[in-house]
């Protein structure tokens, strides 16, 4: 009961940032990484619409004459979103609210594993708050990335097992590992936070001097929940080329001033900016302070610390300056430095209660301010014309026709607009050959926005037909030359 009063409040806090939302829920798959975004509605489409087997994820390309299955991440959180789509149908407000759901259940994991470190349902409430309207979760949490389900099930992971070294109960282990499994399956680099289980077994044996059933249960426990994501992405890597995410620095590309560069911008603007923003700084700065001065029972948190940094070290070049969502192993150590740090403050003085009242109101209106020109079509950096005319240019071409679009830089938003698949092309290259190819074999339309390829000489005894201009986008209708 002591946790009901703070759970409403929390769930009003909720309430609001859903209704900040509410200019961008209905919104239809735009803005920053619209790419990203793009490739998972891929996948969701795919599995509501066509083939709803797990083991074959299905995005928008047939390029090289291959189907259209692209195993990457296993797609626990896509398909489930097509099954409840298979019931209530395709709509983007009914997604969005799902993905939210998943936020949701982000933030209590925090609430819950704060008042776990500080037994003060009070900083439990306020951290969750502030980890809310953090700025990269702020935007992810009603965006389509798998990411979002991998932060959710490490956050659980973590606090349940924290539980199970205060209890040994072995549901509390079962729980961990099974939130550890779905994260893992979801983004295999979130299987990092396995190191909290690994440190503590460390830690057992060296106090006890021996192994014991109960160490040989824990370990066991976690490799078996960890099989299914080896087992999945020891099928899946080898299918991905030349991938850069799997060789990080050891592309054989290494710049030290390149790295240098991307050291300061994470440094400058990642991490004080994005992941953490201006209301929490002082309270991450006294969550610092706690954690060195051991005033809490958080010595683990360095094995987080350590190992995500070990990552972005290796993964430093592929995720950039861009990729923040690259990012989420971060987030859980971090607001469990700021739960902390408001700890600290609320302890150190009465009046410190009124700071974090200050804090918690200016990060409901700082975040929500910054970040509303995140959803603008102008920010996925394609050609506006897409979302301008995606209902028109939708229309154009029969639903279940493969075309040819170009040009899609993104590889996926031209073609989620206008909800084609097909072969897919960019920085205006396609080959007279290639076209030639490929009405032969049967297909019948083009998208257009290359006057390069589309105005070209060779070209025109391929059109049938223009069939609609929007801005400086084509559809044609093909034919095979006489």
């Amino acid at each position: 009961m002591a946790a009901t009063k703070y759970l409403l409040v929390l769930f009003l806090f909720i309430g609001l940032s859903l209704f900040q939302h509410k200019h961008h829920i209905v919104k239809d798959i735009q803005g920053i990484h619209g790419w990203r975004q793009s490739q998972t509605m891929w996948g969701i489409r795919n599995f509501a619409r066509h083939d709803s087997n797990i083991f074959n994820p299905r995005l928008n390309s047939f390029n090289g004459g291959r189907d259209n299955i692209r195993r990457y991440e296993f797609p626990l959180m896509q398909w489930s979103i097509a099954m409840v789509q298979k019931v209530f149908g395709e709509d983007i407000v009914l997604l969005r609210l799902l993905i939210f759901i998943i936020g949701i259940f982000s933030i209590l994991g925090i609430f819950f594993l704060i008042h776990f470190l500080t037994n003060s349902w009070l900083t439990a409430l306020i951290t969750a708050i502030l980890f809310q309207y953090s700025p990269v979760f702020f935007y992810y949490t009603i965006n389509p990335i798998p990411d979002n389900l991998a932060l959710c099930g490490i956050i659980w992971y973590t606090y349940y097992m924290l539980n199970y070294f205060k209890t040994y109960k072995n549901s509390h282990l079962l729980i961990a590992n099974l939130a550890l499994c779905a994260a893992a399956l979801t983004k295999l680099n979130f299987l990092m936070y396995s190191i909290i289980g690994i440190v503590y077994l460390f830690a057992q044996l060296i106090k006890n001097k021996k192994i014991s059933a109960e160490n040989v249960k824990f370990a066991l426990v976690h490799l078996i929940f960890a099989a299914p994501a080896l087992a999945w992405y020891a099928w899946v890597i080898p299918q991905w080329g030349q991938n850069p995410v799997l060789y990080g620095i050891l592309d054989g590309n290494f710049v030290l001033q390149e790295y240098l560069d991307l050291i300061y911008f994470h440094a400058t603007h990642m991490f004080p900016f994005l992941l953490l923003y201006v209301p929490v700084w002082l309270l991450f700065l006294l969550g610092i302070y706690s954690l060195i001065k051991k005033k809490f029972k958080t010595n683990w948190v360095y094995s987080l610390i350590g190992i995500t940094f070990l990552y972005l070290f290796f993964e430093l070049k592929p995720i950039g300056i861009n990729h923040d969502y690259y990012l989420f192993p971060f987030l859980p150590w971090l607001y469990i430095l700021v739960g902390l740090g408001v700890e600290t403050l609320r302890t150190y003085s009465q009046k410190g209660i009124y700071l974090l009242g200050v804090l918690l109101i200016s990060s409901t209106i700082y975040t929500p301010t910054i970040s509303n020109t995140k959803w603008d079509a102008t920010r996925a950096l394609m050609n506006i014309n897409i979302f301008k005319y995606s209902e028109d240019l939708k229309n154009a071409v029969p639903n279940d026709e493969l075309c040819i679009i170009l040009n899609d830089g993104s590889s996926f938003i031209f073609s989620y607009r206008i909800d084609k698949m097909g072969h897919i092309f960019k920085h205006n290259h396609l080959p007279i050959e290639w076209i030639d190819g490929m009405v032969k074999s049967g297909i019948h339309y083009m998208y257009s926005d290359s006057r390069k390829v589309d105005q070209g000489k060779e070209f025109q005894k391929y059109i049938d037909k223009v069939l609609l201009v929007r801005g400086n986008i084509k559809v044609f209708k093909l034919k095979v030359p006489d």
